[in-house]
């Protein structure tokens, strides 16, 4: 298979992020996925980078699926890691404990200490590309990473993300390992205190750092030394970093101010010339025609989702009573995902009601539509706005039409108080059965709160449509309660089982979305998190973080469906 076909055999889903370094895109190919897409221009595409990450099996790092050529771009894909990144997840709950911040960091360092290892600089470690997952932190997105060039002066292109990026990529020196120390110990920092250290807020970042109440004189020692201006005087490794934060990593950077790692030789360019085919995890090459069609392979059938509502106490299927934390265990799990989009759906024709709110206020509405039209509806949703401005919301999703409709999507668009448009996100969801309703939640919004807002089913294409009425696969969930996700916030945790499953696939996981009711039985905040999906009659724990979540709620549902 030519590139050109496999590259459009992929299915955009989402673009989350365009700059000088490429697109970045949530994609699928056929029913598998999602993955991580990196469209790469030629003249920036670092190829050895890419083959030499396929053959490191650091768990902190990203997993490369396959690597492709296109006229004017290099192609990476890689797997797609659910959970939030560290700035949405300051902007949810604010600066973070020293203990909480030092592990992520910790974590960050092994990750880091992986690519040095390999000789690779990754050159952007920042808030947008770390994501925290069920199991920690993840350093992704090695767009601009390179290998360090023996006798170069300074890095021929200068990038990275003001205010982490460290002084030698504005052309002061070349990049070594202690470049991304540096970034690291600004990361450390943002953690800390929960501003970031560029401008328009690098005083207040200092100010924060030198206040004692804010941050302890020793950590604030740490990350002075590590964000030093002279590479000199910085930590001279991941590893080195590590251990003044009390913890042990593998030592990788033997040559952090040397040459490269003794796994590569040669120059850069004869490193990038030796990568020919799509890369695939473990570092052997297939042909590109292998890979789709293993890809191909695991394409399937979607479950249908089915619902269950549950509660807290007694798990008799009414809505979930609240209950105290504090006598049952907690639970470590996964950070609520941004789902992923379906940008080429067309647009919907029905409409649903906005509310207004504002300062982390809900706002609730009912949708009405023309069922000729449009089969779905959005019955209810609620949401609620955090201080940093970013919404979590939740909504009823009807299914209005005699036959499932498969990928069902709805439009979240928030206004300020005139009116105008703040944000725009489209949502898609698996599917939803004939004549059933399918609740779900997420986040969105770009750091404003609105005003108001709308959610707007999007009218299905032919496509979409099944021959099915009934759902193929089933859960129930049981134990649901609240409890401390160890950080100052609250998860939702419980057990999901899998009563029925018709054979979809998909990724093999569970979404498990929580819906917070007032006493008037409106929503008003909503949260998701991930479970691997239990083999049927089986069961699995789950837990929900609920970030910013009202502790004045009356009472919460969990709902279940196929990923």
């Amino acid at each position: 298979m030519h590139a050109m076909d496999l590259d459009d055999a992929y299915r955009v889903e989402r673009v989350l992020a365009r700059g000088a370094g490429g697109v970045t895109e949530i994609v699928t190919l056929g029913e598998s996925g999602p993955f991580v897409r990196k469209r790469i221009p030629s003249k920036l595409a670092r190829r050895g980078v890419w083959g030499t990450l396929a053959e490191c099996d650091s768990a902190r790092l990203p997993h490369v699926i396959a690597t492709y050529e296109m006229p004017d771009e290099f192609v990476a894909v890689c797997d797609f890691v659910p959970g939030e990144n560290l700035e949405q997840l300051l902007s949810a709950r604010g600066r973070l404990a020293e203990t909480d911040a030092t592990r992520l960091v910790v974590q960050l360092c092994e990750a880091a200490a992986a690519l040095h290892a390999h000789g690779i600089i990754h050159r952007d470690i920042s808030p947008t590309n770390v994501i925290v997952a069920a199991d920690g932190a993840h350093l992704i997105d090695l767009g601009i990473a390179r290998f360090r060039a023996e006798g170069a002066t300074h890095d021929t292109t200068q990038l990275g993300t003001p205010g982490f990026a460290a002084p030698e990529q504005h052309g002061f020196a070349q990049t070594d390992a202690r470049t991304d120390v540096y970034s690291l110990g600004r990361v450390l920092g943002y953690l800390l205190t929960g501003v970031r250290p560029e401008m328009p807020d690098a005083a207040e970042y200092e100010q924060a750092l030198a206040d004692e109440k804010i941050v302890s004189p020793q950590m604030r020692a740490i990350v002075e030394r590590a964000s030093a201006f002279e590479p000199s005087a910085r930590y001279q490794s991941a590893a080195e970093l590590a251990r003044a934060l009390g913890a042990e990593v593998a030592d990788a950077a033997a040559s952090a101010t040397g040459s490269t790692a003794t796994t590569m030789s040669g120059t850069e360019d004869d490193a990038e010339s030796a990568v020919k085919g799509p890369a695939v995890t473990g570092g052997s090459h297939l042909p590109v025609v292998k890979v789709a069609l293993c890809a191909a392979l695991l394409i399937g059938l979607v479950g249908a989702i089915a619902l269950f509502v549950i509660d807290a106490v007694s798990g008799n299927g009414s809505t979930g009573g609240r209950t105290d934390g504090s006598d049952g265990g907690e639970s470590e799990g996964s950070i609520s995902a941004l789902f992923p989009d379906l940008d080429d759906l067309a647009d919907g024709n029905a409409s649903a009601g906005a509310g207004t709110g504002q300062n982390g206020s809900r706002a609730d509405g009912a949708g009405t539509q023309n069922a000729d039209e449009n089969p779905l509806e959005v019955v209810e949703f609620g949401w609620s706005a955090g201080s940093s401005g970013y919404i979590s919301y939740a909504f009823g999703l009807r299914n209005n039409a005699n036959t499932l409709i498969e990928y069902p999507a709805v439009t979240v668009t928030g206004r300020d108080a005139d009116g105008s448009v703040l944000f725009s996100d489209d949502w898609v969801v698996s599917e939803v059965a004939a004549g059933e309703t399918g609740y779900f939640a997420s986040i969105a919004g770009n750091g404003t709160a609105p005003a108001t807002v709308e959610i707007t089913p999007i009218a299905p294409d032919d496509y979409q449509y099944t021959s099915l009425s009934e759902a193929r696969t089933v859960f129930s969930v049981s134990g649901a309660r609240e409890v401390s996700d160890g950080f100052g916030g609250i998860q939702f945790v419980g057990e999901v089982t899998t009563e029925k499953d018709g054979g979809s696939t998909g990724m093999g996981q569970v979404i498990l979305s929580v819906v917070l009711r007032d006493e008037s039985g409106q929503i008003i905040y909503g949260a998701s998190g991930f479970a691997d999906r239990p083999a049927v009659g089986e069961t699995t724990s789950f837990a929900i973080d609920a970030f910013g979540a009202p502790r004045d709620y009356a009472s919460f549902e969990v709902y279940a469906c196929p990923w």
